[in-house]
């Protein structure tokens, strides 16, 4: 038996089996303090200055994709490609550089549409997210929250009377009146309102945990249509409450909603050139992942059980309201 010089065999290994780190070109110079980082990072390792990132190098970032409260702004990466030939470990890849799940970006590319697959808080990871997608042949858009002009509601509809070539526009609650011709209608989305409304009676113990006595829950959706001129971005809208349907005349029948849906064809029809969107629906919990339904809850104080004895009261509202507004304005934007 030969004898084994560990010396000799250690010798013939090589030093380094692959390259684990970064080229000098690769790597990122920080303007204020003039050190370098590696390409992975966002802010100066040294001095937590924002680093400049070009396009090239954007390829080894993925972006910082959180959830956001109502009330904050954020950028959209909305997905515009129709590309459904990837492998299970690329959709693996992509959804974990989403920091989404799996079969729901599946579901969004295999839908051929138009969605939100993330929301940042900047233009800058918005950039990186494209960039992210870009690698495996995924276009997108970015589209911002206060590109959508979210904080300006949609002007509700009281009334609509239809002329030769033009449509009168009468604002609910409002004096106003907006004439739009026939061929400046745009767009048509149609929808429902899905309210939930859950009222609960707590009693809380002296160790400071709540039980729950008694739950109430409620529900109810409405539908409704928001129209677009070519001029106008944030749109009007019909409800099938509240909303005047002798536009229809002989084809009026005795429910809202299925006025909402003849007055939607009576539009379309004045209108030759309009785009009409009616897939929400359908596609609403695909939204519901990324544009989240809002929920609130609302304390109702103390509720008097007995003599001396109270009980606690709040009541939470689950509503999609806002995620509608959201896809509506996608819609527009996308004309």
């Amino acid at each position: 038996m030969s004898e084994i010089n560990a010396g000799d065999w250690l010798k013939e290994l090589p030093l380094q089996s692959e390259n684990i780190g970064f080229r000098a070109e690769e790597m990122l110079q920080c303007a204020k303090c003039a050190r370098t980082n590696p390409p992975t990072r966002r802010k100066c390792f040294y001095c937590g200055a924002e680093l400049e990132i070009s396009a090239p190098q954007s390829q080894f970032l993925k972006p910082n994709v959180r959830t956001f409260d109502s009330w904050e702004k954020a950028f959209n990466l909305i997905l515009s490609s129709t590309v459904t030939d990837f492998d299970e470990a690329q959709t693996a890849e992509i959804a974990a550089g989403l920091k989404i799940e799996k079969e729901l970006l599946r579901k969004i590319i295999e839908s051929g549409k138009s969605l939100p697959v993330a929301r940042v808080e900047s233009e800058k990871e918005a950039e990186i997210g494209r960039s992210f997608l870009r690698q495996f042949g995924i276009d997108s858009i970015i589209l911002s929250d206060e590109t959508m002009n979210l904080e300006k509601p949609t002007r509700r509809l009281r009334r609509i009377e239809f002329e030769e070539g033009k449509l009168i526009l009468i604002l609910f609650n409002r004096d106003e009146i907006v004439e739009i011709a026939g061929e400046d209608l745009a767009l048509i989305v149609t929808g429902a309102i899905y309210e939930r409304k859950i009222e609960a009676t707590e009693k809380r113990g002296r160790n400071g945990e709540n039980k729950i006595l008694e739950t109430t829950e409620t529900a109810s959706d409405e539908s409704l249509i928001d129209i677009y001129s070519r001029l106008d971005e944030t749109g009007f809208r019909i409800m099938a409450t509240g909303f005047d349907f002798s536009c229809l005349a002989s084809e009026k029948g005795i429910l809202a909603n299925e006025n909402l849906k003849k007055l939607a064809v009576k539009l379309a029809l004045i209108a030759p050139n309009v785009k009409v969107v009616k897939d929400y629906l359908l596609i609403r919990e695909l939204l519901g992942k990324i544009w989240e339904v809002e929920q609130k809850t609302d304390s109702q104080g103390l509720k008097r059980e007995s003599f001396r004895k109270f009980n606690f009261g709040n009541l939470t509202t689950v509503n999609n309201l806002s995620q509608f507004t959201k896809y509506s304005r996608l819609q527009r934007n996308l004309l």
